[in-house]
């Protein structure tokens, strides 16, 4: 099966100033306040992220310098996150058609980077995500050519074959890919009777990851632990 290889792939400010006389002084009050803040975009329907918890020591009023860490960092556990492959109960049968693949993203998360896979179609597909030792397609044989110095496989069913017309995928733009674990996440755009397949390529080497299904639209998730 052949999958379609990387695409040439306010803050509002409010000042308030209060100005009262005596008869002797007079006084003038301004006090400035400012509000600052910053949104994530996240995926569609997710919200906060339950699996993800953290938690770290409160601060002692008089931290003895000879113990404490100039950077000290919380302990982060993650939910459902494993080196071993994951894949549906029902893999590899043919559910209902999920279209052809419209575009993949990636997004940094606390503790982890996400790369999801979105399709044209409202469909129940099954999915095997899974380390390879090499980017190797599936029927040819042929070692792809995938950034990464290890390589998740993402293979998912019930993708159609591309029409001529079809538009091609959306790609992860490079800026996006900057500060996380992912090399490379390009589309899964088509499938060879009805498998669609690409690969994840991770800096640094193997990492525990999670896979889900979103729905409105069909989309495959992958979490990689950072």
């Amino acid at each position: 099966m052949t999958a379609r290889s990387s695409a040439p792939t306010p803050v509002r400010r409010t000042r308030r100033v209060a100005r009262g006389g005596a008869a002797a002084t007079a006084a003038l009050a301004v006090v400035a306040l400012a509000a600052c803040t910053t949104s994530g975009k996240e995926e569609p329907g997710l919200g906060p992220d339950p699996s993800v918890s953290s938690s770290s020591a409160s601060p002692s009023a008089t931290p003895d310098p000879s113990t404490s860490s100039a950077s000290p960092s919380p302990s982060t556990t993650l939910a459902g996150f494993s080196l071993e492959e994951q894949k549906t109960a029902g893999w590899p049968e043919l559910g209902s058609s999920i279209g052809i693949g419209v575009e993949s993203r990636v997004g940094k998360h606390t503790g982890y980077d996400r790369v999801v896979y979105q399709f044209s179609k409202a469909g129940t597909p099954t999915y095997r995500v899974r380390w390879v030792d090499a980017p190797v397609e599936d029927g040819s044989g042929d070692r792809r050519d995938v950034p990464g110095d290890a390589w998740l496989e993402v293979m998912v069913t019930s993708v159609d074959i591309p029409g001529e017309s079809a538009p091609s995928p959306d790609d992860p733009l490079p800026a996006t890919l900057k500060g996380t674990g992912i090399a490379s996440a390009d589309a899964i755009w088509g499938g060879f009777e009805g498998y669609g397949q690409q690969f994840i390529g991770v800096t640094g080497g193997q990492r525990p990851f999670r896979v889900s299904l979103l729905t409105g639209p069909t989309r495959l998730v992958v979490d990689v632990a950072r």
